[in-house]
């Protein structure tokens, strides 16, 4: 079965993404910081905020964007209904792509572990 990355689960608005951070909780976790507050619409989103202060090159930043956006896709239908704001830490531009998977992964277990 295919899983898609619909519209519906991305924050897209500068108004979701400040109440995300003004209601949620942090999850720090090695070379990204998540904050994630309840939803009421069943199913999880998530916003991404690699900034450039964090990680210089834009194809850094995209780069991140990307593995961060397919393993949510891979991982959603998992997840609890939240939002989630992920934001990278500068050891995460030169982080392999299995470590960022690896911290992905605990993160998805984390929000898991609390439904």
């Amino acid at each position: 079965m295919m899983v898609r990355f619909p519209r519906s689960a991305r924050l897209l608005n500068p108004e979701a993404f400040q109440a995300v951070f003004k209601q949620g909780r942090r999850i720090h976790l090695r070379g990204l910081t998540a904050v994630v507050a309840p939803n009421t619409l069943g199913h999880p989103r998530v916003g991404l905020a690699i900034a450039k202060k964090s990680v210089r090159l834009a194809t850094g930043r995209n780069r991140i964007k990307r593995l961060i956006r397919e393993d949510f896709r891979q991982h959603q239908g998992r997840l609890v209904a939240v939002d989630m704001v992920i934001l990278a830490r500068p050891d995460l531009a030169t982080a392999e792509a299995a470590a960022i998977r690896a911290t992905l992964a605990q993160l998805w277990q984390r929000l898991a572990a609390e439904s």
